[in-house]
């Protein structure tokens, strides 16, 4: 992810007295509320109602294929919102659900895929600086095929914490932490970082007449704005070769 100054990230605080009741007996078990497991899209509204942050605000994002290849922004409409060439750059609003639809591209000819991003959080750039800081959303050639072939791939970006940053790592870098089944993505996340994005590939596609509206997203924006430079965000965070970036959790399931 693209790199910020050090005071600009402050952890985002998820157990609030009205979501978590622990007794004395379980101090020791906290519980985490939030689950990718749940129907897309109720994380991020539930994320939005306790962070009470602007409903309005637009953080970019870059949607990354494996080369070429289209994107299509979808939001609570069957017709899209935008189709982009990839990498695809818009700003979208947190709290909100959205259907992508990716196609054109050589590594899978003739396939379509329709991932969805649910953006559950936002960033806190310098002021005027909004568009140097995408979060970037990488749907790569195994992610595509293990989705074309009937399964579903599961991915949390996530902002990772500076203490537990890798030292020699390039500045963009995605390097999946893959999780079983059974457990809790976005609380792997959690405990990395901050979670931003959860991404959902899987091959389910629509249909003229039995897909619901609300398969295309949950009616956020989508701007198009200036275009966001793909090398842009790049920002020392001390005289070390230490950097901050965006970390993956994933996991994968038939």
């Amino acid at each position: 992810m693209s790199l910020l100054p050090r005071h600009f990230f402050c952890s985002l605080t998820l157990l609030t007295a009205g979501l978590l009741s622990v007794s004395s007996a379980e101090a020791q078990q906290m519980y985490y509320p939030f689950s990718d497991r749940v129907p897309p899209g109720y994380t991020a509204e539930m994320m939005a109602r306790v962070r009470q942050d602007d409903p309005y605000y637009l953080q970019p994002i870059r949607i990354e294929l494996p080369s070429e290849g289209t994107v299509a922004i979808y939001s609570a409409n069957p017709e899209p919102s935008a189709v982009l060439a990839a990498p695809a750059l818009a700003s979208v609003n947190p709290g909100h659900l959205y259907r992508l639809r990716v196609a054109d591209m050589p590594e899978l000819p003739g396939v379509e895929l329709y991932p969805s991003i649910e953006i559950l959080d936002r960033l806190h750039p310098p002021v005027g600086r909004t568009l140097n800081y995408p979060i970037p959303i990488v749907l790569t050639k195994d992610d595509l095929e293990a989705a074309a072939n009937g399964q579903l791939v599961t991915r949390v970006v996530y902002l990772e914490e500076p203490q537990l940053a890798a030292t020699q790592d390039p500045l963009r870098r995605d390097i999946p932490i893959s999780v079983p089944q059974g457990a809790n993505a976005l609380e792997e996340a959690e405990r990395l970082g901050r979670p931003m994005v959860i991404v959902r590939i899987g091959g389910r596609t629509p249909t003229a007449m039995n897909t619901p509206i609300s398969f295309f997203g949950t009616g956020g924006a989508v701007d198009l704005g200036k275009s966001v430079p793909v090398n842009a965000g790049v920002a020392r965070l001390s005289n070390k070769p230490r950097q901050q970036a965006a970390g993956v959790v994933q996991r994968t399931q038939n």
